[in-house]
């Protein structure tokens, strides 16, 4: 094989594998940007989940007994096993996730505010509406409220999702090609 074959082969398999590595750090600034719409569109779920799991130790243990009686009482099972170390762990994972989340928010809100793009702003409304008001707007009531297309909703949402990667995941979620 001649040096020039074998520098068509060597360049051939840098491009590849720089493309399948581009490849792959978009993928995961993708599942990052999913992970953030996952999150704001179970925001609520979360905080009534927190709101309403009592995650103190002491309050799991005194209810264990009664929780085993009840179990065996279901199913005639063997509870020797049975602890509430996973719900604890779960709950305290859950406050301190959420914790973040509205910090973030918080941030997020911050940030639009001082910014001297409109946009922006609608952006921030947008989110707030659509995922942590109490009661969700559809996509439609914002476009209506906002004076603004359905599909201008949905751009701002995906350029707001963008913002918000960044400040959750910080450098890991910067998309670098």
């Amino acid at each position: 094989m001649s040096k020039e074959e074998l520098q068509q082969i060597t360049d051939h398999i840098r491009a590849t594998l720089k493309a399948e590595e581009t490849k792959l750090i978009k993928a995961r600034h993708d599942k990052k940007r999913a992970n953030i719409r996952l999150l704001l569109r179970n925001y609520r779920n979360i905080v009534r989940h927190v709101e309403y799991t009592e995650y103190e130790p002491h309050k799991f243990a005194k209810r264990d007994d009664l929780l085993k009686e009840i179990l065996e009482l279901m199913d005639g099972g063997d509870t020797s096993k049975f602890e509430l170390n996973s719900l604890l762990e779960s709950s305290v994972k859950s406050r301190m996730l959420l914790d973040h989340i509205d910090n973030m928010l918080d941030v997020y809100r911050w940030t639009c505010e001082t910014s001297d793009k409109p946009e922006d702003e609608r952006r921030e409304r947008i989110i707030y509406a659509r995922y942590i008001a109490d009661k969700p707007q559809t996509i439609e009531e914002i476009a209506q409220a906002e004076n603004i297309d359905t599909r201008t909703v949905y751009r701002d949402i995906d350029a707001a999702c963008e913002v918000l990667t960044v400040l959750f995941f910080g450098v890991f979620g910067l998309q670098f090609l």
